[in-house]
């Protein structure tokens, strides 16, 4: 039954840590803090984005940091004067551009950093009421309505778009190889050829009297398979939708009347980390399965519960995050790495073969027990049988379970005890127990599972032998054996060693 026991609690045992790998698998990895300590100007971190060249840019309410993973650079931007964008009202936002610039928006202003120069530039006799740049990195000036793409650094205007005023406020745009997508407040899209410059179609996610529910901002992200995925915040209501221009069908991933986006990141054609107040959300997005991470672990083992303004997966797969007010952190993967979960798998395979060597050892050491106590039984039968030869003598009882049990220091102890008291009329199990130092129900549970005998028995067994070997010997009387054994009444020893025996005390004297 014991043995049955340990090998269901193994296999419990087992299966939590087979757990505990999976769900280390599926967790956050822990992530390496950079804060004020290590050279930020700040510790909150409004925005992420990587380089063609690999360096990180991370920016903060004050201040550009430039990261090469050796050094920690600041362009303070609170410190040079931005520019008027009148026709743009949205969130903060940060675009690189293929001329080595960095353009940062936020509510009706933009800053330029050339990044060559390493000096903010002058854009004040630019005319635009808004600009972006798209995915491969043209930049795209808006006035009034109309949208170019630049030719140059300066800005010039290649390509002109124009769109009607009653769609609203453009909010976004992006670009394919072929077309040229604009997103307004309205939540219309409309989609113009690059080579034409003709409107090919417009369309719209949800019905249009939805549409005032979630025109204060939008974020779209393209992802490598050509889909658009777009976050729209209203005052109440924020949606989360995907865009295939291919079908030019729309799907609402999720939406929700709690809380606000910030950021989306889509670093695969199945997967959506996205930021809000209340933590990072991993979006599945062949499943539609959402899991909110409301806390991070560093490498130092503090735990952090704190929103997060911006994610980013870099070109080698690491994730940044971008708090609140606990800085910039980092990991070199979005889960647990691969050899974290080796070392796990390694680590049950090691405890499940040790768990399995103990298991064996005791099932062993049971039945080596076992073949003992038959044997033992079987010369009791063959001692209590009346057989009046020379060569079926009684054992020497005593003698035979000291033999068993030369490996058990605890039974020859006991055994020991228990001969250094036969004269003393009384002593009991307690007696025996206390002698021990133990509890009279643990001794029960030792010698019951050593020599399958009751301590009583235990008892009896010494002092029985003891009296035979008296008998034998013929010196003394037999109330004279049963004083010296531990028996008050000559008549009681009597009758327990005929139930022993199966003879008189008087009858095995004369064999």
């Amino acid at each position: 039954m014991q043995t049955k026991h340990s090998i269901f609690i193994f296999l419990f045992l087992l299966t939590i840590a087979a757990n505990k790998a999976y769900s280390e698998e599926n967790e956050l990895p822990r992530f390496n803090q950079i804060t004020t300590a290590d050279g930020m100007r700040e510790d909150n971190v409004r925005h992420i984005l990587q380089l063609a060249d690999g360096r990180m840019v991370v920016t903060t309410w004050e201040c550009i940091h430039l990261l090469d993973g050796k050094s920690i650079r600041q362009f303070p931007a609170d410190e040079v004067p931005s520019y008027p964008l009148s026709n743009y009202h949205g969130e903060y936002h940060v675009y690189a551009d293929g001329n080595d610039r960095l353009w940062m928006k936020d509510r009706g202003c933009v800053w330029c950093l050339n990044l060559q120069t390493e000096h903010f530039e002058d854009i004040d006799n630019q005319k635009m009421d808004d600009i972006f740049v798209d995915s491969s990195g043209h930049v795209w000036v808006v006035n009034d309505t109309t949208i170019a793409k630049t030719q140059d650094i300066n800005l010039e205007s290649q390509l002109l778009f124009s769109f009607h005023r009653e769609w609203g406020e453009l909010q976004d745009m992006e670009t394919d190889s072929l077309n040229l997508y604009l997103f307004f407040a309205n939540s219309m899209v409309a989609c113009y050829d690059l080579e034409s410059h003709i409107l090919a179609y417009t369309t719209i996610p949800y019905d249009t009297t939805d549409a005032k529910f979630y025109d204060k901002s939008s974020l779209v992200v393209r992802s490598s398979d050509g889909d658009f995925y777009q976050l729209r915040c209203g005052e109440r209501r924020n949606i989360f939708l995907c865009f295939n221009p291919e079908k030019r069908q729309w799907k609402t991933v999720f939406e929700t009347t709690k809380g606000t986006f910030h950021t989306l990141c889509i670093p695969t054609p199945s997967l959506a980390l996205m930021t809000c107040p209340e933590g990072l959300w991993e979006i599945d997005l062949n499943t539609g399965k959402m899991q909110l991470y409301s806390e991070v672990v560093t490498t130092h083992g503090d735990t952090l519960r704190t929103g997060f303004n911006t994610v980013l997966v870099d070109n080698e797969g690491g994730l940044w995050l971008g708090s609140y007010a606990d800085g910039l952190l980092h990991a070199s993967s979005i889960h647990a790495s691969a050899s974290h979960l080796i070392y796990n798998i390694l680590a049950l395979l090691v405890l499940s073969v040790m768990l399995l060597v103990i298991l064996f050892y005791r099932y062993a050491t049971r039945q080596r027990r076992r073949e003992q106590r038959l044997m033992q039984q079987l010369r009791d039968l063959i001692a209590a049988q009346d057989i009046p030869s020379e060569s079926m003598e009684i054992p020497n009882e005593t003698e035979t379970v000291a033999e068993e049990t030369t490996s058990d220091p605890f039974i020859q102890h006991a055994i020991s005890l228990v001969e250094e008291h036969l004269d003393t009329p009384g002593y009991n199990v307690e007696q025996l127990a206390a002698d021990l130092c133990m509890e009279r129900t643990g001794l029960y549970k030792r010698l019951t599972a050593v020599l399958d005998q009751t301590p009583t028995l235990f008892i009896r067994r010494i002092r029985m032998e003891r009296a035979a070997r008296l008998l034998r010997e013929g010196r003394l009387s037999i109330a004279e054996i049963a004083e010296q054994t531990g028996f008050s009444s000559a008549s009681y020893f009597s009758r327990l060693f005929q139930e022993t025996y199966g003879k008189k005390p008087s009858e095995y004297a004369k064999d």
